[in-house]
């Protein structure tokens, strides 16, 4: 009976002092954008900017990462605190309006977006860390003149490359946000 009851005691310490799984972390885009105006600016014209387009595998809660050039690994306690399309559209308007001069950019769902206004798209194909030590993003944008509703527009590319200089999500998520305010400089010098 004693050898029973030290076993079962040595069974219950052992249970207890196993590691405990990693807690998840949640990573906001946007924490450093700057705030949006309450009072809009003198402009020229308005661009609504129309809902992102993501690629299919971006649109899950979880960050992924390239590994062995064409494999994706999702992180099962990284994740993003708010859906990724929304962060990156907010993202992008607050960058968008805080440095175009001429243009004031609206969101897809505000209700000044009712007018006949011109309108960006954008689609995102790449928004990731790579195991080669990069982050990478990529894709397409247009930009739909009032008058052009029904006519293709040619597509714009982008590609932004950072080297990562620390491990972990939380410097990659820092340069997606970075290469994000390089995105809005590129779509204001073609569109200003």
């Amino acid at each position: 009976m004693k050898r029973l009851s030290v076993f079962i005691l040595l069974f219950t310490l052992a249970a207890c002092s196993t590691s405990k799984a990693p807690m998840k972390q949640f990573f906001m885009l946007n924490s450093q954008t700057p705030l949006m105006s309450t009072s809009p600016k003198e402009v020229e014209r308005v661009v609504v900017v129309d809902r992102i387009l993501l690629a299919d595998y971006l649109k899950r809660p979880n960050l992924v990462m390239q590994i062995e050039g064409n494999q994706l690994y999702y992180s099962d306690i990284d994740l993003w605190a708010e859906n990724l399309q929304t962060g990156i559209h907010n993202t992008l308007l607050a960058w968008l309006n805080d440095k175009a001069t001429e243009t004031r950019f609206i969101a897809y769902d505000s209700p000044d977006a009712s007018g006949n206004h011109e309108r960006l798209v954008i689609s995102i194909k790449r928004f990731m860390p790579t195991d080669q030590g990069q982050v990478i993003t990529s894709g397409q944008y247009w930009h739909v003149n009032s008058n052009q509703t029904n006519e293709l527009t040619s597509p714009e590319s982008f590609a932004f490359t950072s080297e990562l200089s620390q491990q972990g999500y939380s410097h990659s998520v820092t340069l997606l946000a970075e290469q994000l305010l390089k995105l809005s400089h590129q779509i204001i010098n073609d569109i200003e």
